[in-house]
């Protein structure tokens, strides 16, 4: 074997579009897994490809479905789409699918298989594992999703139109989650962004002993700023309010009304303290009623969308990252980007933020607004040990070291 591989790469949508941040990984995976294998990239997304810039052409080929229908299910026109290519599929060493939509096309293949799992699809057709949006599910039933996706949709409040896709959406995915757990034997391995994924789809019939973590790495645009001149440790509220920054889309599983919350306690301990935030999305008026209701309003700065390319002065520009997420995310690349700007986090502690934040930053009971200001105020009184901690923690989530396990993984799954 040689030590380029040909391997053929399924993103996640249409890389080097706008959208997820599993979009945003699977482009940096091809820039950087390019310089060591030879990919090519199968497309099926219902994106415009024209719309992107496709990233990296050296020792890449593009195979590309784009413009997909949504209809009749989003989901299943992607994967007949990409079961079209099954033979040309199997002509590489190795095939990846980055997308964990994708199971039951790899399940076809004689090509040695692995499969990202990136995202609870495989086992909830909502895909994150919330029973009726409220807590954990411990796994999949037919009756029983079908009541919890129209449940959650009414808990949420998006608006009619927004319920109605996802409704629909989710219930049409039903088959394929039970299908991809029929399956899940028939990959030869597969790859976890971290630890708790192991854990969660090893209770629910997947092969744990087959996946292995490996993490995200980060996104060295974020690495370019983030150290104070003169390599000084900033003291927050020196000149100024603490600033606290949360980045992300505005939905009630985010948690956005805990920081919310979690302000209004802060401020009532006596802090100097602002929020910022960066995102848009349907849980964005009710939030501006919160703020109204408790009187913190003139204490944010709602940012609205920020373009990626000006994120990172966004974050460098905050003394602390707030992460108040409410559901077991695969990863939280936001957490990456916080710390790529060495910026200290504060993080609930769902999934695996232990595991992400480590040492450099400080958790809270999720879903609970003073254990939020609790946090905040441990955050502060060791804020220099907590900044100071990152350059050595963050190497975990290096490139380098990242590229190095993808390409041993790949090598020992194509040998196998």
């Amino acid at each position: 074997m040689s030590e380029r591989l040909d391997v053929g790469f399924v993103p996640a949508e249409c890389p080097g579009a706008a959208g997820t941040g599993a979009v945003r990984t699977s482009t940096l995976l091809i820039e950087r897994l390019s310089q060591h294998h030879d990919l090519t990239v199968y497309v099926s997304s219902q994106m415009d490809s024209s719309t992107a810039s496709l990233p990296a052409e050296d020792r890449v080929d593009y195979v590309i479905h784009d413009n997909l229908p949504k209809l009749p299910h989003p989901l299943t026109n992607k994967i007949d789409t990409l079961g079209e290519e099954i033979d040309a599929l199997e002509r590489h060493e190795l095939v990846h699918s980055y997308s964990s939509a994708f199971i039951p096309v790899l399940a076809e293949i004689e090509t040695p298989t692995l499969s990202t799992l990136n995202s609870y699809l495989p086992v909830c057709p909502k895909a994150d594992m919330m029973y009726h949006g409220e807590r954990k599910c411990s796994g999949p039933g037919r009756l029983k999703c079908a009541s919890c996706v129209p449940a959650t949709a009414l808990k949420r409040r998006q608006g009619v139109d927004a319920e109605l896709r996802g409704g629909y959406v989710s219930l049409g995915q039903i088959g394929f989650v039970f299908e991809s757990i029929d399956r899940a034997w028939e990959i030869d391995a597969y790859h976890a962004l971290s630890p708790h994924l192991v854990e969660d789809f090893g209770s629910l019939g997947f092969p744990d002993d087959r996946i292995e973590v490996i993490p995200h790495f980060y996104d060295e645009a974020f690495a370019t700023i983030g150290d104070s001149p003169e390599g000084t440790t900033p003291t927050p509220g020196d000149d100024g309010p603490i600033t606290l920054l949360y980045v992300g889309a505005l939905q009630d599983i985010k948690g956005v009304h805990v920081l919310v919350r979690g302000l209004a306690h802060v401020l009532n301990r006596g802090y100097d303290a602002e929020l910022h935030v960066a995102g848009s999305g349907p849980y964005e008026e009710q939030l501006h009623e919160l703020a109204r209701e408790l009187g913190v309003d003139a204490d944010i700065q709602w940012l609205g969308y920020v373009d990626h390319d000006e994120l990172a002065t966004v974050y460098n520009d905050a003394d602390v990252f707030v992460y108040p997420g409410l559901l077991d995310e695969p990863f939280g690349r936001v957490l990456l980007e916080a710390l790529s700007t060495r910026t200290p986090i504060l993080a609930s502690d769902v999934g695996s933020t232990d595991y992400i934040v480590g040492p450099a930053g400080e958790r809270f009971t999720a879903g609970d607004p003073s254990a939020l200001a609790d946090a905040f105020e441990r955050l502060t009184e060791e804020y220099t040990a907590h900044y100071d901690a990152i350059p050595s923690h963050i190497e975990r989530f290096a490139p380098e070291t990242v590229e190095q396990a993808f390409s041993e993984r790949y090598r020992a799954v194509a040998a196998e």
